[in-house]
């Protein structure tokens, strides 16, 4: 599951600043149900939302695709693990490389589009059901607990209760390479942490839940968990031009790491 949207929110449901668990029920019941009886325009409008403006989910994909792909080597062959991979759509572009794409999602309507999504781009590929806390379980499920050269976590912390958001990090280094490189993204409150709680947002014609933790608050999850184990940072910033940014209080930001 990756991106962020809100539209028409009640004052009321935005939490400036305190530190609130969301229910994940609801926000599965989200993605499982992601659009509703309207025909979404673009298959990137599941997870980058936009749903009155399909042409900047497509860009967004477009630009992130090519700045990220730019940032990270992809010399020979390896793994990469895509945690929260939606519809699989960096599975798209890993796959043309050359390297095996293992995706996990929690969401089985997700992962039924991304089946049908990738299933020109080869068999070099696997799809897993399984929450961003149940990884490791997951992968040791199907004998996959070797280290991955390249970890992806992108646009699925947002809906992670912070307890299980760093038992969830602690676990991805246990299946980093000795030699890897992690992309990381997510939508970030510019200021302080913003929680939205169940509010109706009439561009995605559903109810919504998530964490906008500050850039600051990922970047401490950042030194703690990767820099503090070897890793350091390649680049970081806002991952979009000024034009794709159309929300005030977020911002789309990314770090790259290795080591």
């Amino acid at each position: 599951m990756d991106g962020t949207a809100w539209e028409d929110i009640r004052v009321d449901k935005r939490i400036y600043g305190d530190k609130v668990d969301i229910d994940y029920a609801r926000t599965l019941d989200f993605f499982e149900n992601r659009g509703g009886d309207k025909k979404l325009e673009s298959k990137y409008n599941y997870v980058l939302f936009q749903d009155d403006a399909p042409e900047i989910a497509i860009e967004r994909d477009r630009q992130e695709k090519e700045k990220i792909g730019r940032l990270l080597k992809w010399d020979g062959e390896g793994s990469v693990l895509d945690i929260g991979c939606g519809i699989g759509r960096w599975g798209e572009s890993i796959l043309e490389k050359g390297w095996k794409y293992v995706g996990i999602d929690y969401s089985e309507k997700l992962l039924g589009i991304a089946e049908e999504n990738l299933k020109l781009f080869g068999e070099n590929k696997m799809l897993l059901h399984g929450s961003f806390q149940e990884i490791c379980e997951v992968l040791r499920c199907e004998r996959m607990e070797e280290g991955f050269q390249k970890i992806f976590i992108n646009g699925v912390m947002m809906y992670i209760n912070d307890t299980d958001l760093e038992k969830g990090l602690k676990d991805i280094l246990s299946v980093c390479n000795e030699r890897c490189e992690v992309y990381l993204k997510e939508s970030m409150a510019v200021d302080e942490r913003l929680t939205l709680n169940e509010f109706y947002s009439d561009n995605l014609s559903q109810n919504y839940t998530a964490i906008y933790r500050g850039i600051v608050e990922y970047k401490r999850l950042v030194d703690k968990y990767f820099l503090c184990n070897g890793f350091e940072v390649v680049d970081e910033g806002s991952l979009f031009d000024e034009k794709l940014r159309n929300r005030k209080e977020t911002l789309d930001y990314f770090f790259v790491l290795k080591r």
